[in-house]
């Protein structure tokens, strides 16, 4: 594991859901209006809130288009990885290349809380104080994201929401030792589908997908601006424009927060930087993207055993400024789960 480099659904009712997902792949443009709303409930829902801005890298107009705890991301076009002179960029896990995402999605709007994972039956494995005094760990209250969940679980999950509602699982897993919420593994996984994109029910999101909707049509190192010059990878200072959008280790008080605290980005999406690190379903690739144009990529089942490296995106409350840029790779085993490690859901849309 390299340290240093290192769902989102409580659905109330079927009809919530529906009514969602009818909004969501209506293609009449959102209105445009600004806000910034605090998650609050067994949703973690803030009012529906639209936005709109220039895209960056080739993609859409960026317009937040968000109902009921999910945003509508269009499909299109932006440069995964960062450049060479962008301060933590590493030699070859972030070399920029096209990326083409032919499928709108829905991505939740904020990372799973504990009360969306309870509300499925399942034991609540956030921590608080989970190593010693001085790092309290992840808040515990329903609007608080779940910590401590491997990627097995996060999966499993995503095939409980996609249950609730009538949808086809995406995972399916087998060999599974463990309960949900308690350290599941597995030793077997497949996808019900030839990608993961071409399944219809809930997952987790692509890591070409996540950076898409991180970066809402930015190209600078955080979707609120650039970085403050950082004399060491290590430190962790003062950076005005991390503060606005994300718990880290300079004003996270050495913990998570509840969702939705903070600014969200252009597509409406909370925490994207910051308070927890996300799974994603991609396969960790050391080498980075390749130098190619890559359509659809990361969508693939890849190699599963439960140390087989999936990639981690987000940075989380603990670490500093250089880990919590858009384009910083995490990789963990997919059995592992610390506190720092949270998710969010996505599912891909019928356009």
């Amino acid at each position: 594991m390299n340290v240093s480099r290192t769902i989102f659904v409580a659905a109330t009712s079927a009809s919530v859901v529906a009514l969602l997902v009818a909004s969501c792949e209506d293609e009449t443009e959102a209105t445009t209006q600004a806000s910034n709303n605090t998650a609050t409930g067994a949703g973690a829902n803030g009012a529906n809130n639209s936005s709109s801005g220039t895209a960056g890298g080739g993609g859409p107009l960026v317009v937040a288009d968000c109902q009921s705890g999910w945003c509508r991301i269009p499909a299109g076009e932006f440069v995964i990885g960062s450049p060479e002179e962008e301060c933590g960029h590493p030699p070859s896990e972030e070399t920029q290349v096209q990326v083409t995402l032919t499928r709108s999605f829905l991505i939740g709007q904020y990372e799973v809380t504990q009360e969306q994972w309870q509300s499925h039956g399942l034991p609540n494995p956030s921590v608080e104080f989970p190593n010693d005094p001085d790092d309290r760990g992840n808040c515990i209250a329903a609007n608080c994201p779940v910590g401590k969940v491997n990627w097995f679980e996060a999966a499993g999950f995503s095939n409980l929401v996609s249950d609730a509602e009538g949808l086809q699982q995406c995972y399916q897993l087998s060999g599974c030792t463990g309960a949900m919420g308690e350290g599941m593994t597995c030793t077997s996984m497949t996808i019900a589908a030839p990608t993961i994109y071409d399944c219809a029910g809930y997952r987790l999101p692509t890591e070409a997908e996540w950076e898409y909707a991180a970066r809402a049509g930015t190209t600078s190192p955080f979707y609120s601006g650039p970085m403050q010059p950082c004399p060491d990878l290590s430190s962790c200072y003062a950076d005005p424009n991390l503060e606005t959008i994300a718990w880290y280790c300079f004003n996270s008080g050495k913990q998570t927060h509840p969702v939705g605290q903070l600014t969200p980005n252009g597509w409406g999406l909370y925490d994207m930087i910051g308070n927890i690190f996300e799974w994603t379903h991609s396969q960790f690739t050391p080498s980075g993207y390749g130098t190619r144009p890559l359509v659809d990529p990361g969508g693939q089942a890849g190699p599963v055993t439960p140390t087989a490296a999936r990639t981690m995106r987000g940075c989380s409350y603990s670490f500093w400024n250089s880990i919590c840029r858009a384009a910083e790779r995490s990789d963990y085993s997919m059995d592992l789960a610390f506190h720092t490690q949270g998710f969010r859901l996505a599912r891909t849309l019928a356009d």
